[in-house]
């Protein structure tokens, strides 16, 4: 029983370490480097941890690496709406801005 539960401990200490280098790993589809659309580059070899990493290649940059996949959610619009306090506009310090000089 104790050298099942040591080579269970041994195991965990191998997979621990490669789950959180996998947990680091940059997500989405946009390059880490400048943010432009990256392309994946298919190989035979991440044929079997495919469906949570892959390399991609920046079309802008030029940089290539792993990502983790993520899927792109949309991020709905935003209107920016400037609220404007004119008790602000009474401002001594802005005198000069309307033409008048205190």
């Amino acid at each position: 029983m104790f050298w099942m539960f040591m080579t269970a401990l041994w195991v965990v200490m191998l997979l621990a370490p490669l789950a959180l280098l996998v947990a680091l790993l940059p997500s989405g589809r946009d390059c880490p480097r400048c943010g432009g659309e990256t392309i994946l580059l298919r190989q035979r070899m991440l044929n079997a941890v495919r469906r949570f990493t892959g390399r991609r290649w920046c079309t802008a940059c030029g940089w290539e690496g792993m990502m983790r996949y993520s899927q792109n959610v949309p991020v709905p619009a935003v209107e920016v709406v400037e609220v404007r306090d004119e008790a602000d506009d009474d401002a001594v310090w802005r005198g000069e801005r309307d033409g008048n000089v205190y």
